[in-house]
């Protein structure tokens, strides 16, 4: 069993393989890239594997846009075009494809690491990229303002995303519950 040297790309393919084989939602796998970053960031708060930047929708990692990229093209994820309500309009859902690949197979994360993947897909199953977007970006200008003043607020966090994202159109009330679940799920934390 193959337990050191995990890198980046393995960490990002065992999440997908993982929100593939879990049970709780009716639609498996990744709800398109933005998820897939989405949800690496939200792994990212205890193990900072990737770096992140801030982005057209939310956080953004370079390395994991080109992590999926090379995922796809080598057949590890398949890419299914799913419509969405608005015409024309597709969501790229990513599912783990099982390959000949018995290097994957061998491998072994942490406990810690594992036990953290699940909890990420349990976390991020079921709601939609936009939900993800908005969790996200709530979550990062809640850190920045804490690291810098101990604490945040929901009016300096819809400030920063009215004016670094107008066209979301996110509201008052969509920081204020997006707050709410990200302390319930220890994501941020007032003390």
């Amino acid at each position: 069993m193959k337990t050191e040297n995990i890198t980046n790309e393995d960490v990002v393919l065992a999440f997908a393989k993982k929100a593939t084989e879990y049970q709780g939602t009716d639609n498996k796998g990744i709800h398109g890239k933005k998820a897939l970053q989405k949800s690496m960031y939200f792994l990212n708060e205890k193990f900072h594997l990737f770096g992140f930047r801030w982005g057209d929708y939310g956080p953004l990692s370079d390395e994991i846009q080109q992590i999926a990229e090379d995922l796809i093209a080598r057949g590890n994820i398949t890419v299914k075009n799913v419509p969405t309500k608005k015409d024309g309009i597709f969501i790229q859902q990513m599912e783990y494809c099982a390959k000949d690949d018995s290097y994957f197979e061998e491998l072994s994360l942490s406990k810690d690491l594992d036990s953290e993947l699940n909890e990420v897909v349990k976390f991020t199953a079921g709601k939609s990229p936009r939900d993800l977007e908005l969790l996200a970006s709530v979550h990062y200008w809640a850190k920045r303002q804490q690291e810098l003043l101990d604490e945040y607020s929901v009016d300096y966090v819809l400030e920063k995303l009215t004016e670094l994202k107008p066209d979301a159109g996110f509201k008052q009330s969509d920081v204020e519950n997006a707050i709410d679940t990200l302390e319930t799920h220890e994501y941020l934390s007032k003390d």
